[in-house]
């Protein structure tokens, strides 16, 4: 599981996060009530976020009406990409 470098981030992320607080609370006089105040702030912050992304998400799926190119491209057995439904070109090999 600490091989999974997401959670190396996550720890890494969270003991750089605290020591960034400690630092801010011990040497530069911060209150700890405005770190909780940030703290607190920060999840409301990001919960707004997600619940637009919840929201707005499948409402600018309606409004896409054409399909993507990406979605059209079909992988040949070659390995090239080629457009799905799209004839072969005609080449001096292949008339």
């Amino acid at each position: 599981m600490l091989k999974d470098p997401l959670v190396r981030r996550l720890i890494s992320s969270s003991a750089f996060a605290g020591a960034f607080v400690w630092v801010a609370v011990r040497f530069f006089k911060v209150d700890t009530e405005v770190v909780w105040v940030l703290f607190g702030l920060s999840f409301i912050f990001v919960g707004i976020l997600i619940v637009m992304g919840l929201v707005l998400a499948p409402a600018v799926g309606l409004f896409r009406r054409k399909s993507s190119l990406l979605s059209k491209l079909d992988a040949s057995p070659d390995g090239s990409p080629e457009l799905a439904g799209q004839e072969d070109p005609q080449t001096i090999d292949n008339p």
